[in-house]
C-alpha cells in the first residue's frame, strides 16, 4: 500500500510538473516604444534667437509669440498645430524663412 501511495504521489508531482511547463502559452512579445525623432540640436545663434522671441519659456512659440512670423506662419509650422517648435524654428532659420 505505501509503495502504490509512493508511486500515484510521485506520477501526480511528475505530470504536474510537465503539466505546467506545457499547458501555459508564452507571452506576446510587448512591441518596442515607437521611436522618437532625434531632437533638433540648434547652434547658439539660433538657440538663442528662439530664446529671446520665447517669452514665457514654454519650449514652443504660440500666440504673440509667433505674431512676427504670421506671413510665414504656413511654412514654418510643419505639423500645423498653431505652435512652432524649436525643430521647426530651426528648419525655418536654415530655410532662411527667420532671420
Amino acid at each position: 500500500m505505501k509503495f502504490l501511495t509512493s508511486a500515484i504521489l510521485a506520477l501526480t508531482v511528475a505530470s504536474g510538473s510537465a503539466y505546467a511547463q506545457t499547458s501555459a502559452p508564452a507571452p506576446a512579445p510587448t512591441p518596442a516604444p515607437a521611436a522618437k525623432a532625434p531632437a533638433m540640436t540648434l547652434d547658439a545663434a539660433t538657440e538663442a534667437k528662439f530664446k529671446a522671441v520665447d517669452k514665457d519659456n514654454s519650449g514652443t512659440l504660440e500666440g504673440a509669440e509667433v505674431t512676427a512670423y504670421k506671413a510665414d506662419m504656413t511654412k514654418i509650422d510643419g505639423d500645423k498645430d498653431g505652435k512652432v517648435s524649436r525643430a521647426e524654428f530651426a528648419a525655418a532659420v536654415k530655410g532662411g524663412l527667420i532671420k
